[in-house]
């Protein structure tokens, strides 16, 4: 599926946080592909065009769809056969204020179901309330019928400023996850030489999503908090990242009937 490391990641969404975790793991030399639900957009920011004020943003951007590392698509199901990692990093009614309540994930993450899909780990970089991965996990094990998809916590951006150089450059990775079948995933995503001396944090879902949220009993000093520090990777190999917030109106739909069952599912959660 993928050589020397490069790897087929999807990007379901293409608000700030979206462009930014793409243009960035493309930038690491990833394989990219951005979805759109929107035509129109997609076809716009395939020509480089970006409806945003970053110059920063613009410029990578423009130089990784120039490389073929990434395109901007409105074909879901093509790039869910094809991609090895989804990456959501928006979710629906979530704001730099209000903390999106645990189906908003789901309602984010229904596309994935009725899929045949290639990929076997759904990142959530998105700003989530604590208990909301183990919660896909499990709603993900229901409708896809099987336990080979892994979901890991990736708060991208830990800080109040979200941008392409403190992804590029981050003070640390945090990774959220149980078991040991992501690892392997994990280090070939984050192995790029610009980040080989940050360290990553692995960590359980719980605590990768209350650093994602900045709650006030946590402090940037992850050594303070032993189910942080018990699991930290002294691998030379390790990398390092950022996230935070995640907005944007482009969501992603799925068909009708897949809509259906996957809405009797998301009011099931409490």
């Amino acid at each position: 599926m993928h050589k020397g490391g490069v790897m087929h990641i999807t990007i379901l969404g293409s608000g700030y946080e979206g462009i930014t975790i793409s243009v960035g793991l493309a930038v690491f030399g990833h394989t990219v592909t951005t979805i759109n639900v929107n035509p129109t957009r997609a076809r716009y920011l395939q020509r480089g065009v970006l409806d945003m004020r970053d110059e920063e943003l613009s410029s990578h951007m423009k130089s990784v769809l120039r490389e073929g590392q990434l395109r901007f698509t409105s074909e879901l199901e093509k790039c869910l056969s094809e991609t090895e990692i989804v990456v959501i990093p928006e979710v629906p009614n979530s704001d730099s204020d209000t903390m999106p309540d645990k189906r908003a994930l789901l309602r984010a993450a229904e596309c994935l179901t009725g899929i045949m899909g290639s990929f076997s780990i759904v990142i959530v970089s998105a700003k989530v309330p604590s208990g909301s991965c183990h919660i896909l996990q499990d709603w993900l094990n229901e409708t896809i019928y099987s336990e080979t998809v892994n979901v890991v916590a990736f708060p991208a951006f830990l800080g109040k400023k979200r941008s392409l150089h403190g992804f590029l450059h981050p003070e640390r990775i945090i990774l959220g996850y149980e078991g040991a079948q992501p690892r392997r995933i994990l280090d070939e995503m984050f192995a790029n030489p610009l980040a080989n001396e940050t360290p990553i944090c692995h960590v359980s879902w719980e605590t990768a999503e209350m650093m994602g949220a900045e709650l006030p009993i946590l402090s940037p000093a992850v050594p303070e908090y032993p189910e942080a520090t018990h699991k930290l990777s002294t691998s030379k190999e390790s990398t390092s990242w950022r996230v935070e917030i995640a907005r944007g109106s482009d969501f992603l739909s799925t068909n009708e009937g897949n809509t259906r069952r996957s809405s009797k599912k998301i009011q099931n959660v409490s």
